[in-house]
This record gives structure tokens, C-alpha cells and sequence, in this order.
């Protein structure tokens, strides 16, 4: 008869993603019937269950390992009991640190089932074996997973198992990503809201106002994910979340891969790779968001404008730049003086020493930058085809005749260079036979070579010209769009400075006529700068 206590016996099971693999054997149910049975039958009761569906051995901070931890450590458990030491755990010294160490020292019954391990009659000597083989299963079992997912990776496949928020899998085919519509709404709406000036925290906030659930708890509604970070806030939207949102590549439509990784199949740490390492994979899913809005975004979150003292943030902080040395200028306003908000060198107001300040207020700013763009909307919207000439320049012109002179070459030359490899081809053939002596070979083949690098060049150079072309006629299409968009500008808005103007550089003033001159050019995206988009400021107007 066993003596009764007031402590409870652990029945552990666990299940990893991997172990899902191997049948019915290792499944929950599975477990939880040899444990009840065994369990029963030895009269160890009362017991309770403490199960991690979907972790890996190598990982103990499951959210069950670590309860019945706590349990041990408050007196709670006498015996615990798992189907086998895999069960347990796949890192040996992990493993050994609690049925060896902390385990006696807490004169806990620990059985294996299984495995024979049953610490009332002492030690099992196999044991400590037993558990590097299961470490080693977990590491060869990782080498396989990473080779499959780097495969796919490489090959333009989703390795995220889960679709990002306003994406989700499609059921006819779980590897294809497709739209979300009630989420990918939220997501044109957190993007309309920051190309309009309001900033993550600000957007997080009008979310959690409107009641609209968070990712998580939308994945959770939506049956994708069983636990819901913050079940308790359902609408509590946080900054980070937003940011992530808006930061995405994914809603154009691309498959974005390796942007991050483990050390480890011990190491669960996540680790961010740096863009240039990622793979990115072009038009692998339907775009939510359009690249120009997108692009917008992105200058706006680079420029992270930074607000007042007074708790505004003006559309135009973090557009202006330093013509001499190039740092962003910085917005400042008295507090005493509210109409006297005015931008400084960044520089200089860092080390007066290193640049000049070039101070300018603004409201010149402001007022230049909304007559500059309703001049040239307007001249765009009445001369469009004077406009498009205008901005595709002589030299351009001459370029695009010069390419229409070489298209007809350059099938030519690529032609020659194919011959060339074929004659390198029968060069080597006749120097080895014995036909063509070494010293022959040599000269030959470096005028070929020459010849063939000097062909290589003219046509990368054509190459060249032609996509600087195309996308100068795209980028003017682009910048017609907009004029279309936007007929009639009234005031200046975040939505239309960003539509418009890509940065704003300022000069030092020059008083050298006795007057103060400053200039400014205006730089719009997708044209540059042009003529007219060089002002010349003076006392607060045009001249």
C-alpha cells in the first residue's frame, strides 16, 4: 500500500511540430492515455496533466515545462511522471540539470515509462546516453529543416508559416497568399493615415478608439491562432504594431525572405538580418498597397518628423536639407513667440562652428512651396505636352537618337561576341592538338579578348541608356498622375506635399547686394528639379 500524501503527481507531455511526423505514437492523446493508465495503476494519485502541444524539445520555457517548475518549487508535486526522456527534453545537459541535479534536490519521483528510468531504484547508467541521442535527433532534425526552408526561400516560396496581417492563406492552395479584404482595409486606412501626417502612436490610438481588433486578436477571431497575445485588449493598438504595418514590403505584392534567423537549434533567439541579405521576390501575391504610396510612407517614416513643444508636428519637419552639408534641418519655435517657427542647419545647431545656420522661416517655406506646385500643376495641366519636353531635356533627346542608332548595332554585337566565344572555343581546341602554337594562342586570344570586352561594354553602356530612358518616360507618366489627382490645391496638405516633393534644399542667405538673398530648390519626385523649381527668396517673397 503506498503511503498517502497531500502532494500531487505531474504527468507531462509534450509535442513538437516535428514530432506531429512520426504517427499517432507521439501524439497528446497518446501520451495522456500510457500516463493515465500507468499513473492509475500505481496508485499515484491525485494527478494532474501539464502539456505543451507544439514545442520543441530543445526550448524550456515551454509555458506547461515552466508551471509544473513553479509547482515543484512550491511544494506542490511529489512525482512526475513523461511517456519517454524525448518527451522530457532534447538537450542533454538541460535534461541532466533537472533529473540529476534539481530533481533529487527537491526529492522528486521521477519516471520515464518507457525508457525504464525510474529514480526510486537509482540511476540508469544508459540514461545520459539516451539523452544525446535525442539531442542529436533534434539537431539533425534542424539541419534538414533549415536546408528545406533555405531551398524554399531561395526559390521565391512563403517561409513564414503564417500570412501577415491583411493576407491569408488561400484553402484551395495553403501556400499561395491571398487578400484579406476586412483586414487589408485596415491596412490602406493605417497607410492613408500616415501619408496624411499622423504619426504611429497617433494611429494606434485612432484604432483603438474605432474598436478595430488587433492582429493578433483578428488572427484569433479568424481561427488561424489559438492564443491571443492580449486576449484581455482585443482593440489595444500599440505603435510597434503599426510600425511593423507600415515598414512591410510584403503589401506590394512581394515575398519577402531571411529577414530573419536563429543561431541555434538551441538558440530560439531571433536575430534581424540587415536588408541587404534579405531575398526579395517581386509580384508573388496581390498588392494591398501601391508602390508610390509605399515609397511615400517610407520617406515619411524616414524623415520622422518630431514634434514641437507645443505638440504639433508640421508636415514640412524633416523635408529640408542643408545645401552645404547636407544634414536635415531642425524645427524650432518659441514658445513665447508662436508665429516665430523657423528651421536651422542641424549642423549647426549641433556645432555653430561647423556650418552656417541657414535660418528661414516657416511660413516662407509653406507659402513657396504651395505656389511653387499650383505654377507648375497648373503650366502640367494646360501645356502637357510643352511640360513633357521640357523635362525630357536636349541631351536626353540626343541620347534616345543616339540609342535608335545603336538598337540596330546591338544585335550585331551581340552577335560577334557569341562568335568570339566559339572562336575561343576553337583556339584552345588548335593549341592543344598541336596546330596552333603557344605563342600564336596568346596574341590571338588577347585581341579576341580585347575585342570581346570592348563589345561588352558598348553593350551594357546601350543597355544602360535605354532603362535610363523607360524610366524617365515612367517617372514623368508618374508625375502626370498626380496632376490629374490633384486638379485643384487649395491649401497645402501632408498628403499633397508628400504626393509631390521628394526634399527641399536650402542655401545659405547671400547678402552681398545688400540685400538678403536665399535660394531654394524644390525638388519634386519623379522629375527633380527643373527651372522654375530654383527660387530666389528675399524678405519672405519671391523676387
Amino acid at each position: 500500500m503506498l503511503k498517502q500524501s497531500n502532494k500531487m503527481t505531474a504527468l507531462y507531455c509534450r509535442l513538437s511540430q516535428d514530432d506531429r511526423q512520426e504517427g499517432d505514437s507521439n501524439s497528446i492523446v497518446n501520451q495522456k492515455k500510457i500516463l493515465n493508465r500507468y499513473a492509475t495503476e500505481h496508485g499515484y494519485t491525485p494527478f494532474e496533466f501539464y502539456i505543451d502541444d507544439g514545442w520543441s524539445g530543445t526550448n524550456f520555457q515551454r509555458p506547461d515545462f515552466q508551471r509544473m517548475i513553479r509547482d515543484i518549487d512550491a511544494g506542490k508535486i511529489e512525482r512526475a511522471i513523461i511517456k519517454d526522456m524525448s518527451r522530457f527534453g532534447r538537450d542533454y545537459l538541460q535534461v541532466g540539470m533537472y533529473t540529476e541535479i534539481i530533481f533529487p534536490e527537491k526529492d522528486i519521483h521521477f519516471i520515464a515509462i518507457n525508457d525504464g528510468v525510474d529514480s526510486m531504484f537509482g540511476t540508469d547508467d544508459f540514461t545520459p546516453f539516451r539523452n544525446i541521442i535525442n539531442e542529436w535527433y533534434a539537431k539533425d532534425t534542424s539541419k534538414k529543416v533549415r536546408a528545406v526552408k533555405k531551398a524554399k526561400g531561395m526559390a521565391g516560396e512563403h517561409t513564414n508559416p503564417h500570412a501577415p496581417y491583411g493576407y491569408m492563406k488561400n484553402p484551395e492552395n495553403p501556400k499561395e497568399w491571398i487578400v484579406d479584404e476586412e483586414a487589408a482595409e485596415v491596412v490602406k486606412e493605417i497607410f492613408r493615415l500616415c501619408v496624411k501626417g499622423h504619426g504611429p502612436l497617433q494611429i494606434a490610438n485612432i484604432l483603438t478608439e474605432r474598436k478595430i481588433l488587433t492582429p493578433s486578436a483578428y488572427a484569433v477571431k479568424a481561427g488561424t491562432k489559438k492564443v491571443a497575445a492580449e486576449a484581455e485588449k482585443p482593440y489595444r493598438w500599440r505603435s510597434t504594431i503599426v510600425c511593423d504595418i507600415l515598414e512591410r514590403p510584403d503589401y506590394l505584392g512581394y515575398t519577402v525572405n531571411f529577414k530573419t534567423y536563429t543561431k541555434s537549434y538551441k538558440n530560439h533567439k531571433i536575430i534581424y538580418n540587415p536588408p541587404e541579405n534579405w531575398k526579395i521576390f517581386e509580384n508573388t501575391q496581390e498588392a494591398i498597397i501601391d508602390k508610390e504610396t509605399f515609397d511615400t510612407v517610407q520617406q515619411i517614416r524616414q524623415g520622422r518628423r518630431r514634434r514641437t513643444s507645443l505638440g504639433e508636428m508640421p508636415p514640412l519637419s524633416g523635408m529640408l536639407l542643408c545645401a552645404e552639408c547636407g544634414r536635415r534641418m531642425t524645427l524650432h519655435r518659441r514658445s513665447d513667440k508662436p508665429n516665430n517657427t523657423h528651421f536651422l542647419c542641424g549642423a549647426y545647431k549641433d556645432d555653430p562652428t561647423s556650418c552656417s545656420s541657414h535660418y528661414i522661416r516657416y511660413p516662407v517655406v509653406e507659402q513657396i512651396l504651395l505656389d511653387n506646385i499650383r505654377e507648375l500643376t497648373g503650366f502640367v495641366s494646360e501645356y502637357e505636352d510643352e511640360f513633357v519636353k521640357m523635362v525630357i531635356d536636349t541631351d536626353v533627346q540626343k541620347k534616345n537618337k543616339k540609342i535608335a542608332k545603336e538598337k540596330r548595332q546591338l544585335k550585331e554585337k551581340q552577335s560577334r561576341i557569341k562568335e568570339l566565344d566559339i572562336l575561343f572555343q576553337r583556339l584552345y581546341e588548335d593549341n592543344v592538338s598541336g596546330k596552333l602554337t603557344d605563342e600564336r594562342f596568346n596574341k590571338l586570344s588577347d585581341t579576341y579578348e580585347t575585342e570581346q570586352k570592348n563589345l561588352t561594354d558598348e553593350v551594357e553602356e546601350i543597355q544602360k541608356l535605354l532603362d535610363d530612358s523607360e524610366s524617365q518616360s515612367r517617372d514623368v507618366k508618374n508625375f502626370l498622375e498626380f496632376v490629374r489627382k490633384y486638379t485643384v490645391i487649395r491649401v497645402l496638405t501632408n498628403e499633397i506635399l508628400h504626393a509631390f516633393i521628394d526634399k527641399v534644399i536650402v542655401h545659405a542667405a547671400d547678402k552681398s547686394s545688400g540685400k538678403r538673398m536665399q535660394e531654394i530648390e524644390i525638388v519634386y519626385k519623379h522629375i527633380g528639379v527643373l527651372d522654375n523649381t530654383k527660387v530666389m527668396v528675399s524678405r519672405g517673397k519671391v523676387v
